[in-house]
């Protein structure tokens, strides 16, 4: 493996590294790889993912088909190779401990997808990655990206969402619409939304500021009154902030004394709104006729409850880059009774953005414990 420096991608200079067959001799694929993820990680996660690419090709080129654990093109890997790979290879003959194993899978899972995303492969790969032991299960932790996989909604799908939401009520759309956004970049779960002491016209009065020019901005945390009328304090996303305060004012001009309203100012008190909203933008979605059959099946399992898991993730991510504890803030702000929970997200969000965890950073079993705790993958029925 050879560190390249001031490589230009996408018109943005990065340090990455290349593999190489021999000395001089470039593997293209694993290659372009690395000078992808190098756009959006740090030089310590690019030298990760290189050396567990570094050792996945070296078995490749240095066994025959016959002899070795896998062939030599990485395109004809077949799951049971890859699992001998796992097992044989990097568990018994190189000792590395089950948490290093599982940062060798995130990497090969990503590998293999941005391989098969730019055209090196005709079929997408679906290895089970199953590593024999008893203290990690992979084909749970399959089972955990699988689900988060589907529930997870990227900003451009919310925006998909928010332009379905039925328009023939300005007052009643723009409303809904902030309903939505309130569970994506705030984390509201459903029946908080009309939580009497939720979302009060006095407070978020006093909760936003204006500048000079008259631009909204929220500085302070926002008070959530959740189960059990607990209260957390969250970090609002600014995208939030200008559809909050225009609605606010709409609320204020029909007499409202509650954000989440009907357009005589008479406060909504159904609890399962959020998830009946999220419901009809879906189905105003499906009726255009515009997704792929794959992309309309995704939209029919997906659900208000998401967006809060999508804030999470989302709030992992904030963390890394502003160097702020993911498991002080990110509990804090979801109102997890403890920091287990919070786990599961870091090690999605790990997934999404190629981020390779070290052995401090992730309990893989209390991944597993905390996704199998009662309710966390039920939908709200309210």
């Amino acid at each position: 493996m050879k560190k390249i420096k001031n490589v230009t991608t996408n018109g943005v200079q990065n340090d990455t590294y290349a593999i190489l067959k021999g000395r001089v001799h470039i593997i293209i694929e694993p290659t372009m790889f690395l000078a992808h993820i190098s756009q959006k990680s740090s030089k310590e996660s690019v030298r990760a993912y290189g050396n567990d690419l570094l050792k996945f090709f070296r078995e490749l080129l240095e066994v025959s088909s016959t002899a070795g654990l896998i062939g030599y093109d990485f395109r004809d890997v077949t799951d049971n190779e890859m699992n001998a790979y796992l097992n044989a290879y990097l568990r018994r003959k190189h000792g590395l401990k089950l948490k290093s194993i599982n940062r060798h899978i995130a990497t090969l899972r990503s590998f293999y997808d941005y391989a098969y995303s730019h055209g090196w492969m005709a079929e997408r790969k679906d290895f089970s990655f199953s590593v024999r032991s008893d203290e990690v299960k992979t084909s749970e932790l399959e089972g955990i990206t699988k689900q988060f996989a589907l529930e997870y909604m990227s900003k451009d799908d919310l925006k998909t969402l928010l332009e379905s939401v039925p328009t023939n009520n300005l007052f009643n759309c723009k409303r809904d619409q902030v309903a939505l956004m309130l569970g994506y970049y705030a984390n509201y779960r459903t029946h908080e939304l009309v939580n009497s002491n939720n979302l009060r016209i006095k407070d978020l009065e006093e909760l936003i500021t204006l500048d000079e020019r008259g631009i909204p901005s929220i500085t302070k945390p926002m008070k959530i009154y959740g189960k059990g009328n607990k209260v957390r304090s969250v970090r609002v996303w600014p995208e939030l902030v200008q559809p909050l305060y225009e609605f606010l004012q709409m609320s204020k001009r029909v007499g409202a004394k509650h954000l989440i309203c009907r357009q005589d100012g008479t406060p909504l008190i159904t609890e399962g709104h959020g998830t009946k909203n999220f419901r009809r933008a879906v189905i105003s979605l499906l009726l255009k006729g515009e997704l792929s059959l794959k992309e309309a099946n995704l939209w029919k399992l997906r659900h208000f409850h998401g967006l809060r898991k999508c804030y999470a993730t989302n709030a992992v991510t904030y963390c890394h880059r502003e160097g702020y504890d993911k498991r002080t803030f990110v509990t804090q702000w979801m109102g997890h009774a403890d920091y287990s929970t919070t786990e599961v997200y870091i090690y999605f969000e790990s997934l999404i953005n190629h981020r390779v965890l070290d052995n401090e950073e992730i309990d893989m079993e209390k991944v597993i414990k905390a996704s199998q705790s009662e309710g966390f993958y039920k939908r709200e029925s309210r």
